[in-house]
């Protein structure tokens, strides 16, 4: 049924709805200090240091690809009797050989210094996140470009579009793996509400809540349309639904109610006439 669902709507027009739903969101959401308090949480876990080492060894493979570069640059700046004496040359192999060794250094020491650098440069960055009025401006600014950004939305209707090829090809698999994980979900659920008392305390808490909310909003439309749809049921319809509602039970309820009321009945006749 949510492939046949899925399939009847419009592709483009519900990628633009989903996209401009999701944007809408992203737009109230204040990313600035979400970041901050993620580094800050990160760093405080040592979650970082893979991040670090990627980071230099990021920089290494750089250093590697661009050595004609800095070797160039050397060159350049170097006066002409370094360049006569190729001394130039021999400088520029020991500025590379001493980077190179700086950040293997810093890979195998985990107590290195440049690390501790990278460490009060990103603590700092997570600081200024969350209470930098101008960086937390920029970063707004940043977003708002990003949104806005026409290639953005090409790229969300590519990745729309392969998100709901995937879903239909998975809706159409009939024990595929949402129908498993559905009924894991479900299954998962009607255990904690059999076996967690907290879980049915507040389950129950909220229906009450919700029940006199709607009582005292709607109380009054409530009983005036119960009492006007009982105003329009004949004799026939309030015995279906009291039948409906007792069951086979309602022609004792009959018999007794008649048998009482003669017997109250002929008490009464028998003071009357006795008195």
């Amino acid at each position: 049924m949510l492939a046949h669902v899925l399939e009847s709507l419009d592709p483009d027009r519900l990628g633009n709805q989903v996209r401009g739903g999701l944007f809408k969101q992203i737009d109230k959401l204040e990313v600035s200090p979400l970041l901050g308090q993620m580094l800050g949480t990160a760093i405080a876990d040592k979650r970082h240091m893979p991040v670090i080492e990627s980071l230099v060894r990021w920089a290494g493979l750089t250093l590697e690809d661009n050595e004609s570069l800095v070797r160039e640059l050397i060159h350049t700046r170097a006066n002409a009797i370094l360049r006569w004496t190729g001394l130039d040359e021999r400088l520029a192999n020991s500025v590379l050989d001493g980077l190179y060794k700086l950040l293997a250094e810093v890979i195998v020491d985990p107590d290195h210094p440049l690390r501790g650098k990278i460490e009060e440069g990103l603590a700092k960055l997570a600081d200024d996140l969350q209470h930098d009025p101008e960086l937390r401006a920029k970063i707004e600014r940043m977003k708002g470009d990003l949104i806005a950004n026409p290639a953005v939305s090409t790229w969300w209707q590519g990745v729309w579009e392969r998100l709901r090829l995937k879903m239909l090809e998975r809706l159409r698999q009939p024990e595929g793996q949402i129908g498993s994980q559905a009924t894991e979900a479900l299954a998962e659920l009607g255990r904690h509400l059999r076996d967690d008392p907290a879980l049915q305390a507040q389950i129950n808490r909220f229906a009450r809540r919700t029940l006199v909310g709607a009582s005292v909003r709607y109380g009054d439309q409530i009983v005036r349309l119960v009492s006007e749809t009982v105003k329009r049921w004949d004799a026939r319809t309030v015995t279906d639904r009291i039948e409906g509602a007792v069951g086979r039970d309602l022609q004792f309820i009959r018999i007794n109610g008649t048998m009482v009321g003669g017997l109250v009945g002929v008490i009464i006749h028998a003071v009357d006439q006795l008195l």
